[in-house]
């Protein structure tokens, strides 16, 4: 009885000692803190890692070599943004459905966000796989879209070098949260591909001005805010002083920061289906 006693009050004392040692590495992660904010009561109390607080260097972004799947040709990023100021979606993989949703959103706004703002918009692969980088154009994006051979992209958004995002990442209460919003939109998708290598979001200004925004995606389905990236995308724009532009951008950013993101969802029949955030599609 004695030894099942000590037994029990070491396997206790132990249990303890790991658990301690665990939550203080939680404690020093993003994981752990992303677990927090998902609690109103606690989340505003915390300082949460600022991820964007240095931006990439835009001699690092302008000799990432790019290739055109239209006819394999190669060109430097820095044409990019050359003579117009640039949105640079780093796509983490083409068939992933919070990919796709992302993608449809951004480019249900290119009307704003292209023609008005005069900002080019476009999409970046790091794989290049049968039928999958031409679906998710003709479907998702129906723009620009480049080929990141080296993963540059991928890598630079990551602080230097590329960041993953394996199986453990459904441990994270956001993923679940992500992947639930998903399924309100509407937006399938596959396992085809490589779904580890994070993406993120770039807003580069014109010429050699630099990097205005960017946002690193640390768990799958994790998108930049996008009032945030309306504000960017505006403050790079060339047109931004046009009252007509400035209309149009401050009737959507109003509807966008009311949670009024709407989304077409079938950009390849053109049938106009569209949803918001909340799941209310037409």
């Amino acid at each position: 009885m004695a030894a099942n006693g000590f037994f029990s009050t070491r396997f206790i004392i132990i249990l303890l000692f790991f658990t301690c040692i665990t939550s203080i590495i939680l404690f020093n992660s993003e994981f752990y803190h992303d677990y927090l904010a998902q609690i109103p009561s606690i989340a505003k109390y915390l300082k949460m890692p600022n991820q964007e607080a240095q931006t990439t260097p835009i001699k690092d972004l302008e000799n990432i070599t790019l290739t055109d799947l239209k006819d394999n040709s190669t060109f430097k990023a820095s044409a990019l943004w050359q003579d117009n100021p640039a949105l640079v979606l780093v796509v983490r993989r083409p068939g992933c459905q919070l990919c796709r949703e992302e993608s449809v959103k951004y480019a249900s706004y290119r009307e704003l966000i292209s023609d008005k703002l005069g900002v080019k918009m476009v999409a970046v692969v790091h794989e290049n796989l049968d039928n999958e980088v031409e679906e998710f154009n003709k479907k998702y994006w129906n723009g620009i879209l480049y080929y990141d051979k080296e993963k540059s992209f991928f890598s630079n958004i990551g602080g230097g070098k590329i960041q993953y995002g394996g199986m453990m990442s459904f441990l994270n209460p956001s993923v679940w949260f992500n992947i639930r919003q998903n399924m309100k939109s509407g937006v399938n998708g596959n396992f085809k591909g490589d779904g580890t290598v994070l993406g993120g979001l770039y807003i580069i200004r014109q010429g050699s001005g630099g990097v205005e925004y960017q946002y690193r995606e640390k768990i799958w389905g994790d998108h930049a805010p996008f009032d945030q990236v309306l504000t960017a995308v505006k403050n790079v724009s060339t047109k931004k002083d046009d009252p007509v532009v400035e209309t149009a951008f401050q009737e959507t950013f109003d509807k966008v920061k009311k949670g009024e993101i709407v989304f077409n969802r079938a950009l390849d029949d053109n049938s106009g289906a569209s949803c918001t955030v909340k799941g209310q599609c037409d």
